[in-house]
């Protein structure tokens, strides 16, 4: 009968989704296959961007830095990034994401943020306080406006340039 019975963590995970439901946090426990060597495990925690809100026009992935092993360029303490350019986002949103990035559990692992979704990777270890304490800084990350796409200028092409 005891096999039946939910272990201490796995009550735990129930109370930690359900909470996550409850903020309108998508969790997923699927890999994602970055580059060939490169896969992402754990359940991601997605933020969804609002529909009213313009896109990213970009899209940006950060790894917790192993010690002795880095695959992209150091973009502040114990982060680097591995996919994605720096000037997609603008310094609010820079700064934005750097102090979401000091609020992550020692487990969260990566971070990808892109035109529809924020997303953490982690192995669940933190209690649903982490999640409250997230929601409001992701809230306020998706809501800041995003940088401009450059278009091309069209008027030089009609003009006869190329």
């Amino acid at each position: 009968m005891s096999m039946l019975k939910p272990s201490p963590r796995q009550k735990r995970l129930v109370m930690l989704r359900e909470k996550a439901r409850h903020l309108g946090i998508r969790v997923t426990l699927t890999s994602q296959q970055l580059d060939p060597g490169l896969k992402l495990e754990g359940a991601a925690y997605r933020w969804l961007r609002p529909a009213d809100a313009p896109a990213m026009p970009g899209y940006l992935c950060l790894l917790r830095c192993e010690e002795g092993r880095q695959r992209g360029a150091l973009w502040t303490d114990g982060w680097e990034r591995v996919r994605g350019a720096p000037e997609l986002l603008t310094e609010a949103q820079r700064q934005l994401l750097d102090h979401f990035l000091t609020l992550l559990p020692a487990d969260a692992h990566a971070v990808e943020w892109g035109s529809a979704t924020l997303s953490f990777w982690w192995h669940e270890r933190g209690d649903t306080g982490l999640l409250e304490v997230l929601h409001p800084v992701v809230q306020a990350m998706l809501a800041e406006p995003v940088r401009p796409v450059p278009r091309p200028n069209l008027s030089n092409r009609l003009a006869g340039g190329s």
